[in-house]
């Protein structure tokens, strides 16, 4: 019953959202956008997700996991049909890479945690050019900004995490995951001092760049041509963050709900604004969902075929050979 829960209140957040606008207006925009729109669109976000794998790839690699690239792909896909439905799905990825590799939990949790950390910086920095225009926009840039950059601090000062790590220790509850919390900072300290590390920013800014060049098509599929690029970036950042801090299932509801409320204050009538936000979340989730449960579904066929070779020979295989035997 409780696992329903937050999907439930994402769902009816998305409901609630239609309800308000009103849906035949919402029906009416969906009927008069272009849908060959839709081509470059998906295409888009497949290079999205290709670039997140590559750059998780190269992660893995820094973190010590001897991971081929297209078992690294395989996997972050397989990831995403979890980040549509539970929250903090994303770290699911960290956990099938952590078994299939051998690599410490930790050391994969730190990947995961680096790349979406710099990916959300380069959002909210993307965005800054249209803040800037809004009443007290810097102010919010640099509350989102400082917030990433203290995460970022938190995990990279050791002194300052022992100070964090005392109060996990010395809380019921949390005690259990002090060990764990202890290897992701350690982990993620010692890849964010890789100056390679660094560099790869440059494929999340990549990932920047694809995501608002959709969204840009999903409004120009809706006749909406006068925002601009900077402004199409500032609804982007509004999507990500409001759907991060929701931690509700892929950020559903709340994002549509923040793609909604900064489209209406840049001036996009609300029904059109409703049929973007519905049209991106079927372009940046359902699509990589479904890619998702494909990918996972090869992960675990690969498995049983391993699993089936060795039989005859009574020798279990380590969990971390299955990928590298897989053919």
């Amino acid at each position: 019953m409780r696992k329903a829960i937050l999907p439930g209140a994402a769902v009816a957040g998305v409901g609630g959202l239609l309800m308000a606008v009103n849906p035949r207006s919402v029906a009416s925009a969906f009927a008069h956008f272009e849908s060959w729109t839709l081509i470059p669109i998906l295409v888009l976000m497949l290079g999205f997700y290709a670039l997140q794998g590559l750059r998780w790839h190269l992660l893995l690699r820094a973190a010590g996991a001897r991971v081929r690239l297209v078992d690294s792909q395989l996997i972050n896909f397989a990831g995403q049909a979890m980040t549509a439905v539970v929250p903090l799905g994303d770290l699911t990825r960290a956990m099938l890479v952590s078994r299939s590799s051998g690599v410490d939990a930790g050391a994969a949790a730190a990947t995961v945690t680096v790349q979406e950390l710099t990916f959300t910086l380069l959002v909210v920095l993307a965005a800054i050019p249209a803040l800037g225009h809004l009443p007290n926009g810097i102010w919010l840039v640099l509350v989102v900004a400082g917030g990433i950059a203290a995460v970022i601090t938190l995990l990279s000062v050791a002194r300052l995490f022992r100070v964090v790590l005392r109060g996990v220790r010395c809380t019921p509850g949390l005690r259990r995951f002090a060990a764990g919390v202890e290897s992701l900072q350690r982990q993620t300290a010692r890849l964010l001092r890789m100056p390679a590390v660094g560099a790869g920013a440059v494929m999340d800014l990549g990932r920047v760049l694809a995501a608002t060049a959709a969204l840009g098509l999903v409004l120009h599929g809706l006749h909406v041509d006068n925002l601009g690029w900077w402004n199409i970036s500032l609804v982007l950042a509004a999507s990500f963050v409001g759907g991060a801090l929701s931690l509700l299932p892929g950020g559903v509801g709340a994002n549509e709900a923040t793609v909604v409320g900064t489209l209406v204050i840049l001036g996009v009538n609300p029904a059109v604004a409703a049929a973007a936000a519905l049209l991106q979340r079927l372009t940046l989730t359902a699509v990589p969902a479904l890619g998702g449960a494909l990918a996972y579904a090869e992960l675990r066929r690969r498995r049983r075929t391993v699993a089936r070779r060795t039989a005859g020979d009574g020798v279990p295989v380590p969990q971390v050979l299955v990928l590298r035997a897989a053919a």
